[in-house]
């Protein structure tokens, strides 16, 4: 089991927006937070991946609505193909016009 972090989330977040506006590198941003160069910058990368500003893994919000759309996208393209399937008109039924 991890052990607790010694960082508050506070103090994360604090530190990441520091880091992001500062024209520094992070590296010298976490010397003078008195943090390891390397878990500032994965507090980074984290914070981009989660704000939509770096590529990576999509956030669950957006990983249950792309579930949610292929489900949708399969059902319609199976309602489509019963559609275009050809109708079988019976002869003689009242009201097909056929006789």
């Amino acid at each position: 089991m991890a052990r607790p972090s010694p960082y508050s989330p506070e103090f994360r977040d604090e530190a990441v927006q520091l880091a992001l506006k500062s024209n520094k590198p992070v590296a010298h941003v976490a010397r003078e937070l008195n943090v390891n160069p390397e878990t500032l910058r994965t507090w980074v990368r984290q914070h981009e991946r989660e704000h939509g500003l770096r590529d990576g893994p999509l956030p669950v919000d957006e990983r249950a609505e792309l579930k949610e759309l292929r489900r949708r996208n399969r059902e319609l393209e199976q309602e489509n193909a019963f559609l275009k399937k050809p109708q079988r008109t019976s002869r003689g039924i009242p009201g097909s016009g056929k006789v």
